[in-house]
């Protein structure tokens, strides 16, 4: 897969920036994308749902997740492209490139933490719940870029997988609801 000017145009761009103490602060920020982090994020928040017997959510979850993650094994085995260039890293990843995993996954779950808020259905909740979705999921993909180990394109394409599946998810989620709804309604 060849690379477009504009990706290494952007990157080239942020070099001059990468010193240690932004470095050090984008690693951090870019942790709340890693697969460690949203992966004990995520089973914390299903074992909430579990012990809630909110099953339509936990569905949810693993479809925004499940399905994020799947995609992003796939793709990157077929497409395999390779990460920038040294001179634009902080530091080296091995995995192929596109598409960005933290970013993907970063929409997925915090996306689908938006929504769990959003259905909580307090307006502080939902403020708090949305502010920190907007500042979390582009503070990722840009630790990406800043940190040299992706492409804009891999984190636009992360985010559109991740939305993908978020919004699978919340559809399932809304269908789950309507079509248990009757049944319970039936069995009073």
């Amino acid at each position: 897969m060849t690379v477009p000017a504009f990706d290494t145009a952007v990157l080239a761009a942020l070099v001059p920036f990468q010193t240690e103490g932004l470095a050090d602060a984008f690693i951090a920020i870019t942790e709340l994308g890693s697969t460690t982090v949203i992966g004990g994020l995520a089973l914390a928040t299903a074992i909430y749902l579990l012990s809630r017997q909110r099953y339509a959510l936990l569905t949810g979850l693993i479809i925004a997740l499940g399905g994020s993650t799947a995609a992003v094994v796939l793709l990157k085995e077929a497409i395999d492209r390779a990460r920038p260039p040294f001179e634009y890293a902080v530091y080296i990843e091995t995995s192929s490139s596109f598409p960005s995993g933290h970013a993907t996954l970063s929409l997925a779950f915090y996306g689908f933490l938006a929504f769990l808020a959003w259905e909580a259905r307090t307006s502080r909740t939902r403020s708090i719940a949305l502010a920190l979705t907007a500042l979390i999921i582009p503070l990722v993909g840009f630790s990406r870029l800043f940190l040299g180990v992706h492409y804009p394109s891999d984190v636009a394409a992360g985010y559109l997988v991740g939305s993908m599946f978020l919004a699978i998810a919340i559809l399932t989620v809304r269908r789950f609801r309507r079509d248990i709804t009757p049944a319970i309604q039936g069995a009073s």
